[in-house]
Formats: C-alpha cells, sequence, structure tokens
C-alpha cells in the first residue's frame, strides 16, 4: 500500500470512527427522509468480458450515510454494499443491482436491496431501493427508496468514490422495534 492509499485509509477510519455515539433513539412508525451517502471501493475489480463489447463488473463498496436534518432515521451510519453492474459499450448503458447492509452506533442494522436500470453510462445515475428489514430498533422495517448516484474523480489511484442522495419514505410493519 502506498502512502497516498494509507493516508485516505487512516482519514476513512478517523472520519467512521469520529461520529458520536448515539443511544438506542427511538423511530417515529413512519416518516420521511433524505440521507446523503458516500461510497469508496478501495479494491475495484477488473470488469469481465461477457461477450462483444458488454462485460461485468462486480463492487464491494464502504458507505457512510448521514441524514440531511443531522439526526434521526439513517443518521450516521457504516455500511457496505456488494453489487454487480453490467456494462454494454457499444449501447454505452449501465445496469446495476445489489445489496447493502448499514449499521448505527449501537450495532442495529438495515438491509436495503437496490436496482438502477439500463441507462446511458455517465457520471451520475438513478435507481430505486427497498429497505427489507433490520435488526434491534430496525426489526420489521420497509420502505421504498430513490437513489441518485454520482461517481466522482478520486484523489487517489486505483480506487472508486460515489456520493449521493437516499430520498423516500419507511415505515415499521411490527411492534418488535423500539418506536414512539
Amino acid at each position: 500500500m502506498d502512502i497516498r492509499n494509507s493516508h485516505l485509509l487512516v482519514s476513512v477510519l478517523m472520519l467512521c470512527t469520529s461520529f458520536s455515539s448515539t443511544q438506542a433513539e427511538d423511530l417515529p412508525r413512519s416518516g420521511d427522509y433524505k440521507v446523503i451517502y458516500t461510497g469508496v471501493n478501495m479494491a475495484p475489480i477488473k470488469p469481465m468480458p461477457i461477450g462483444e463489447n458488454r462485460s461485468i463488473a462486480m463492487s464491494n463498496v464502504t458507505m457512510t450515510a448521514v441524514n440531511t436534518e443531522g439526526s434521526g432515521f439513517l443518521n450516521n451510519l457504516a455500511g457496505r454494499c456488494v453489487g454487480m453492474a453490467t456494462l454494454d459499450n457499444e449501447a454505452k448503458t449501465v445496469e446495476s443491482h445489489g445489496r447493502c447492509v448499514y449499521a448505527d452506533a449501537g450495532g442495529d442494522q438495515i438491509f436495503e436491496k437496490y436496482d438502477y436500470p439500463v441507462q446511458a453510462q455517465g457520471a451520475g445515475l438513478r435507481g430505486t431501493a427497498e429497505w427489507t428489514g433490520g435488526t434491534g430498533k430496525f426489526a420489521g422495517i420497509s420502505g421504498d427508496v430513490e437513489l441518485t448516484n454520482t461517481r466522482l474523480s478520486p484523489m487517489t489511484d486505483g480506487i472508486a468514490q460515489v456520493s449521493g442522495t437516499k430520498t423516500g419514505r419507511y415505515s415499521f410493519n411490527n411492534a418488535t422495534s423500539s418506536l414512539k
């Protein structure tokens, strides 16, 4: 690992550990939210050809999510997303699908399934996602998510970076969560 990569890793680790420890925060039974997220793929895998001008690419991305209100639902969460994108370089399109898990400071997890339908390749993509469940205070959660995703120009060679938004409404369908 060169010095630039080690500095980035240390910065990311410091950022992740500097988030304030929040106590188990009660969540309303439903609500609207807007979250800003960032993602870093520290070791992108070379795409694999699957035909003429077509390839697939796997991703394993370390995520951070922050609620735009600075508190509440999905604020200061660490996460991980694993996905697969299909690239058609002749048609200049991309399609991507995957799963994510986020965790709060108390270890409660929320699970996401995302889909970016076939669309033009470019720096910005739009997709949808859904909350498929969770643990602890996120148990019984569901909801739809609108996604934006912008590919960033990384300051360090050999990594991939993105930022974007998650906007939507969540609700709980059981009483096992810590709810108001």
